[in-house]
């Protein structure tokens, strides 16, 4: 059996295409080892069993699964391709279950490139495997530019892998051909840009098309008994064919005029055109092309491959194996329009959701500095007292609230299995003891470990790789993701997505790469979501390096304030918030919100409002927690708060009407729409202490003389001024700390919230000027020395994303 145990994908050297096999019989799967190793693939392992093949699949990110569909264990091919598919991965099926029945349900999944019949012919496993990996990359780069993803502009071309004529060779004439290499990367770039540049002209054919009607399949085949022959098997099979054609000029005329839904192909036509050239304009339009030919030069027939068609069959063929091509190719090519219809109007939804967001924080921008400014000139700041009043009020009655007892909880009758999730990049300093932490959970059923822990190394360009390797062993419940460029690095949420789709869990908890918990997280926190009305659950959040400065002891005390502020609100209506580090949340309801808004700066809050606009409940569990790394500097600070405010405003901004329409009950429709104005409002707190500040000045310093006025009444003043301090001394309170403690964190506290002011510039500023959004994440070094080092190459005016 080949394999690449405990070895990370970026250390693979070998360039060669690489390939998993799925087979649960041994000998049939050596022997296609020993074939595709002579075809100059790299066979990566071979395994039996449909979870042995998401975890490998996942985890060394082949370039093709071979796919057999009866398997050993309760996960079958077709079960595992789906999962190994979804992540964008190609896979061909090569089984002995050729059935209608068995047919229909892979193809009515996430359907693979190709469905090869065993006994397979070597010369039909290598085109197709060729196809299969290079038609993937096509598709992968279709969406890529719908997304429009920066591509690596230096992306180093593999080296060409020449196979001369020979033992154990198929190439049967003396020139030397790149067999599995055939398509470079650069071509395979070109083909999907010119693809992907006509694609509207299919996307509307799609749209347009009557589900009612045949599917038309035009033949081009230049001997016409073949031809007549071909039209009546497939009117035979029901399918229409308006049209056979034996020269390449034509076939592109009838193609632009009657667009069918599939072209099949012969290489060698009348005239001066042959079917490769014509194939390659067709293709272009968005018509899915079949090669049918008798040709067996292998050159030819690679060349043909480079058009990247989507099929590829051998003369004399059979009508099964017709049935079977025809029948995937029409599946394949219609979930590949559906992904880039998709693809496209997210991102013209979020386009135009940018623009809201400029236009709005611009709006509150310019009337901020507006009212200060005017306020300067004309030396009063009455107004401000009254609209103080709202955030400082606010804050008090949720200190009082946050007093009261939450509703309790029950216990599971059968506990849920629950899925662990880990976004990584970059974590070489943490990750090991994160994952150690998390798989150390001690939550099981019936004497087995309930749950699985599922790290996704997102483009990590450290050891991160490395350092997950060497804990597989030691964790069987552990599973990698590997996420390469050009999507790597894109946003936290395409990371969770990801995760998301190989996840067994009923319940769904999400961890930052710093996290540690204690060994029975999962045993307190798992029975807030024992009802039906409840989707999500946060813990609380703690500091474990809160000791090192004044300033990670002020975020430890910052994120408790947080906490007793969530813990109000949940007692006032359940209008709990996923925070990131620490939130359980139900898979369905996942799911029903359409998973995690990868383009969304903060995906927890995004999805915490879906959720409760939808009627869901949201719970807050004070009772475990979760140990984070504070950033030491105000640099990091400022990089990671800005994040955290963007999204707010961000969501503000485009769910702020749909929370107000939405059925949710009064106070958590107040709760939210506190939670999500949150830097708004506290940039004014604290901007108000400035102005108390400057008159106390000119109070003592300068004869009584009052700077600026407050002519508001005395209990408003008194409220504006002093609502922020109750939730501080409850929230410390809660800690039990000394007298003194709870002063210097009261007092210490309140003094860094006066950042809230600048950080409300730059994070307009950064609204305003910002284009793509990526995951530039915090930086998490695991001691003082790796962020002394680490601090110096961050740039302040990156979104931060985690």
């Amino acid at each position: 059996m080949a394999t690449r145990k405990n070895m990370a994908p970026e250390d693979n050297e070998n360039n060669s295409k690489s390939i998993l096999i799925v087979e649960d019989e041994s000998i049939i799967a050596l022997n296609l080892k020993y074939d595709l190793e002579d075809l100059g693939y790299e066979v990566i392992d071979i395994v039996d069993t449909g979870d042995d093949a998401i975890d490998k699949a996942v985890e060394y990110r082949p370039d093709l699964t071979v796919m057999d569909i009866n398997l050993k264990g309760d996960v079958n091919g077709i079960q595992a391709a789906k999962k190994i598919l979804a992540l964008d991965l190609a896979v061909i099926y090569l089984t002995a279950n050729t059935d209608d029945i068995t047919f229909n349900e892979a193809t009515s999944t996430s359907p693979a490139s190709a469905f090869i019949p065993k006994p397979y012919d070597i010369n039909t496993l290598s085109k197709n495997v060729a196809l299969a990996i290079n038609r993937q990359s096509v598709e992968s780069e279709k969406v890529n530019e719908a997304r429009g993803i920066a591509k690596e502009k230096n992306k180093p071309k593999s080296d060409v892998l020449e196979l001369e004529s020979g033992e154990n060779n198929l190439i049967e004439s003396d020139e030397k051909v790149d067999y599995q290499n055939y398509m470079q990367y650069n071509d395979l770039q070109q083909k999907a840009k010119d693809e992907y540049k006509l694609s509207n002209t299919a996307i509307k054919h799609y749209e347009n098309k009557d589900t009612e009607s045949k599917i038309k399949i035009i033949v081009v085949e230049d001997e016409a008994i073949t031809a007549l022959n071909l039209k009546y098997d497939l009117e035979d099979l029901g399918y229409e064919v308006p049209e056979t054609i034996d020269n390449g000029p034509e076939a592109i005329e009838k193609c632009n005029e009657i667009y069918p839904d599939i072209v099949l192909m012969d290489i060698n036509l009348k005239g001066n055109m042959n079917g490769i050239e014509a194939a390659d304009e067709i293709s272009e339009i968005g018509i899915p092309i079949i090669f049918l030919t008798a040709n067996t030069d292998d050159l030819t027939a690679f060349e043909a491959l480079k058009t990247a068609p989507y099929g590829y069959l051998s003369k004399p063929y059979s009508n099964k194996d017709l049935e079977l091509t025809i029948g995937m190719v029409l599946r394949k090519h219609e979930e590949d329009i559906k992904t880039i219809i998709k693809t496209e109007n997210k991102v013209s939804e979020k386009n135009t959701e940018l623009i809201i967001e400029k236009t709005d924080i611009g709006i509150i921008l310019i009337a901020s500095m507006a009212l200060i400014i005017a306020s300067i000139y004309h030396r009063n700041v009455t107004w401000l007292q009254w609209v103080l009043l709202i955030p400082s009020a606010i804050m008090v009655f949720l200190a009082v609230v946050s007093l009261k007892k939450q509703d309790p909880v029950e216990e599971w009758e059968v506990p849920p299995f629950v899925t662990l999730i880990v976004p990584a990049h970059n974590e070489e300093y943490t990750i090991a003891e994160t994952v150690t932490s998390l798989a150390s959970i001690e939550y099981y059923y019936n004497g087995e470990v309930n749950f699985e822990l599922i790290v996704c190394n997102d483009g990590s360009e450290d050891r991160t790789g490395e350092e997950l390797a060497k804990l597989k062993d030691k964790f069987p419940h552990l599973k990698i993701i590997t996420r390469v460029p050009p999507r790597s690095g894109k946003g936290k949420g395409f990371v969770l997505n990801d995760a998301l789709e190989i996840s067994k869990g009923e319940i769904v908890a999400v961890f930052d790469a710093d996290a540690r918990v204690d060994p029975d997280f999962l045993s307190i926190i798992v029975p807030y979501l024992n009802d039906p009305e409840v989707q999500g659950v946060q813990s609380r959040i703690k500091m474990y390096n809160k000791d090192e400065n004044w300033l990670t002891y002020m975020q430890h005390v910052e994120l408790a304030g947080f906490g007793n502020i969530v813990r109000a609100k949940d007692i006032l209506g359940k209008a709990g918030f996923l925070g990131g580090n620490g939130q359980l949340v139900k898979k369905d309801a996942i799911y029903g919100g359409g998973g995690w808004d990868g383009f969304a700066i903060t995906e927890d809050l995004n999805l915490s409002v879906k959720l409760m606009i939808e009627g869901n409940a949201i719970r807050y569990c004070g009772e475990t927690w979760v140990y984070q790394e504070a950033v030491p500097t105000w640099r990091q600070l400022f990089r990671q708060r800005a994040r955290w405010a963007i999204g707010n405003f961000e969501t503000l901004f485009i769910y702020g009407t749909k929370i107000i329409k939405s059925p949710m009950p009064v106070f958590r429709m107040f709760g939210v729409l506190e939670h999500v104005a949150f830097y708004g409002l506290n940039m004014l707190v604290f901007f108000g202490f400035l102005v108390f500040a400057v008159n106390l000045i000119g109070w003592f310093l300068l004869d009584q003389t009052t700077i600026m006025r407050m002519d508001a009444p005395l209990i408003i003043g008194i409220i504006s001024a002093f609502g922020f301090f109750p939730g501080a001394v409850i929230t410390l309170s809660r800690d039990r700390v000394s007298f003194f403690k709870l002063l210097y964190g009261v007092f210490g506290y309140w003094l860094y919230c006066f950042h809230l002011i600048p950080l409300f510039f730059i994070t307009s500023y950064q609204m305003l000027t910002r284009k793509e959004r990526t995951w530039a994440k915090t930086v998490h070094t695991g001691d003082e020395e790796g962020a002394e080092v680490v601090d110096e190459d961050i740039p302040v005016g990156e979104i931060e994303t985690e």
